[in-house]
């Protein structure tokens, strides 16, 4: 019976004290739009928001009850293109027509209680 009665005050603890977490991955932002990804462990949704505001995004979701944990920045590179096969006459120094993208991507932490 003690058992018991530990392992229901467990159980209601833990339901009490559980935290729902979402990020959002900033991927594009212009002037008239803003693309993201919002991840809740569950699934990955896709969005696009006219106003390019990050801090309207930001109200919106501590509006919905959310607070914001972290922000951080990760650096997305992108290697296109094809590397020269055979050394010939016109390609000496094994030139190529790679190109080289940088995308920096702001990702937002929020917390909810």
């Amino acid at each position: 019976m003690k058992g018991l009665s530990i392992v229901l005050f467990f159980l209601t603890t833990v339901s009490t004290y559980s935290q729902e977490w979402i990020i959002v991955d900033i991927l594009e932002q212009s002037k008239k739009e803003l693309v993201y990804k919002i991840d809740n462990g569950e699934e990955v949704k896709k969005k696009t928001v006219k106003n390019p505001s990050i801090v309207k995004l930001i109200m919106d979701f501590q509006s919905e009850g959310f607070q914001l944990k972290s922000v951080t920045q990760g650096i997305e590179l992108d290697l296109n293109g094809t590397l020269p096969m055979i050394n010939n006459r016109n390609n000496n120094f094994g030139v190529s027509n790679l190109n080289l993208s940088n995308n920096n991507r702001v990702m937002l932490w929020f917390e909810k209680k």
